[in-house]
C-alpha cells in the first residue's frame, strides 16, 4: 500500500504490506 508506507517506517513491515 502507498498511504500504509507512510505511515509504516520498518523496512520490514514496508515489504510485507506491499506483498500482501
Amino acid at each position: 500500500g502507498e498511504e500504509f508506507e507512510k505511515k509504516i517506517a520498518p523496512p520490514t513491515l514496508l515489504l510485507y504490506v506491499d506483498a500482501g
